[in-house]
């Protein structure tokens, strides 16, 4: 199957791994929290905030983004609970199947960015071989990380199981998941600019 991807780091002709990142040592104490109760992953939340506000004092912000971590913790756990059978979006890779969505996504993610970074993103398009990837609405994800910055856990919940089970938002961005590799195979980056 051809699928796009943009990153910064990726070249062509190497494979996509999913998962490569091993993001699980940021999420997982989120996930635990969440198994202890909705107070304890709020006081993980607060005593992320503390510690987003240290980091940024020391110009490290960048790992210390608590709410993403804690939103893909909150999905992560209800993946596990009520959709085992869906992609973990730890252990997956992200595509998009149009160049439109590829478009938006850069220009949402690096419109403001400076030239210099902006200059840094690729479009590659991938084949994947995965029959069948997992297509999710990506504004849903959004809507979550804004629920759990609120501390609105019962709303993030909510999102995510819907998520999950595909649904879509009024005006959805198509992200597809897969669990498989993919291979770059041609750079489509002039698209982009």
């Amino acid at each position: 199957m051809r699928l796009y991807h943009i990153s910064q780091t990726l070249r062509l002709g190497e494979t996509l791994q999913p998962g490569h990142q091993h993001f699980s040592d940021l999420t997982e104490p989120f996930i635990q929290g969440l198994e202890r109760g909705t107070e304890c992953f709020i006081g993980m939340l607060l005593s992320g905030r503390y510690l987003y506000a240290v980091m940024n004092r020391s110009g490290l912000r960048e790992w210390a983004d608590y709410v993403k971590w804690a939103a893909e913790g909150l999905f992560e756990f209800v993946r596990r609970r009520a959709f085992p059978e869906a992609v973990s979006r730890l252990g997956c890779v992200y595509y998009y199947d149009t160049l439109e969505n590829c478009r938006g996504f850069y220009a949402r993610d690096w419109g403001e960015e400076s030239p210099e970074e902006r200059e840094k993103v690729r479009l590659f398009a991938v084949v994947v071989e995965d029959p069948a990837p997992q297509r999710r609405d990506m504004r849903l994800f959004d809507a979550a990380y804004d629920a759990v910055e609120a501390q609105n856990v019962e709303a993030a919940l909510e999102l995510a199981a819907r998520y999950f089970r595909g649904e879509e938002s009024e005006e959805p961005i198509w992200e597809i998941l897969s669990d498989r590799p993919g291979k770059a195979v041609e750079d489509l980056t002039a698209i982009l600019r």
